[in-house]
């Protein structure tokens, strides 16, 4: 009696050592726990700095003949140790590339500037005072939208006359290429997106009050919209033309924007994905 309850406890005990071994997949002595998912994958953290340069030209009384104030951006990726050797090499091709477009576009406003101080220093000598101080200044703003960075430059410039010239423009740069691009280059079929969108947004030019303003070749002028300041925002596409671009400098600035309901007919499913849009 005794050993056959032995022999029942022991063939309990075994139960749990069994039903490891079947259903752990392997031996039951040496089981172990499920390995848990693998790490997620590291992407680059893209960051933008401000880039500056100041100078300021006075005659040799102290009065102010000229100043200038030139701010854009430049790119950063501040995890770029902890990348993948390829997608490291990818980051640094992408700081590399839009860092050379920006500094180049800082060396051209420098030089815009020097030459408004010599023209300030020459009109002073001359004594003909009454348009000065002359002045130039820019400022950038940077966001993502998806893969591509949006950089729009706001600058205000004086160098006589009746005001100030007002001016912005955009630049679009693809983290996949790694170059400034056309917006047009994010659809599927480019040419139809740029004449489709050229329809849409001279009908929203049309329906503003100060259509009666514009030049008369205006419709012209926003046909060929890629190839001014264009950005994408959590908006949409927002085509932005400075004063005296389809109108009188009164008329100041006319911006138009289409939809991301709109842009997904013209330029694409895969415009939308680029753009960050894909999922919505």
């Amino acid at each position: 009696m005794i050993s056959s309850m032995i022999s029942v406890k022991k063939a309990i005990s075994i139960i749990p050592i069994l039903l490891l071994y079947v259903f752990g997949g392997g031996d039951a002595s040496h089981g172990a726990p499920a390995q848990g998912a693998p790490p997620a994958e590291v992407r680059p953290v893209y960051q933008w700095d401000t880039m500056t340069a100041r100078n300021q030209y006075a005659a040799e009384d102290g009065t102010e003949l000229m100043h200038y104030a030139y701010q854009l951006v430049t790119l950063s990726v501040p995890n770029l140790e902890e990348l993948p050797p390829e997608a490291a090499e990818t980051a640094r091709r992408n700081m590399e590339n839009f860092n050379s477009k920006m500094t180049a576009l800082m060396d051209e406003s420098v030089e815009v500037g020097q030459v408004m101080m010599e023209d300030a220093g020459q009109l002073y000598g001359e004594q003909e005072t009454a348009g000065l101080p002359f002045y130039d200044e820019t400022s950038a703003a940077c966001w993502q939208t998806g893969d591509i960075l949006n950089v729009r430059v706001s600058g205000s410039s004086y160098a006589g006359g009746a005001h100030p010239n007002r001016c912005d423009v955009g630049y679009l740069f693809d983290l996949r290429s790694g170059q400034f691009i056309d917006p047009t280059q994010i659809a599927e079929n480019p040419e139809k997106f740029r004449a489709g969108a050229a329809a849409l947004l001279t009908e929203r030019a049309e329906a503003l009050a100060c259509r009666s303003q514009y030049w008369s070749d205006y419709a012209e002028i926003i046909a060929h919209w890629n190839e001014g300041t264009v950005l994408f925002d959590g908006d949409g596409m927002l085509a932005v033309y400075s004063p005296y671009l389809l109108g009188p400098y009164s008329m100041g600035e006319v911006e138009l924007r289409l939809t991301y309901e709109e842009l997904a007919e013209l330029a694409g499913p895969g415009a939308l994905e680029h753009l960050g849009m894909g999922q919505e």
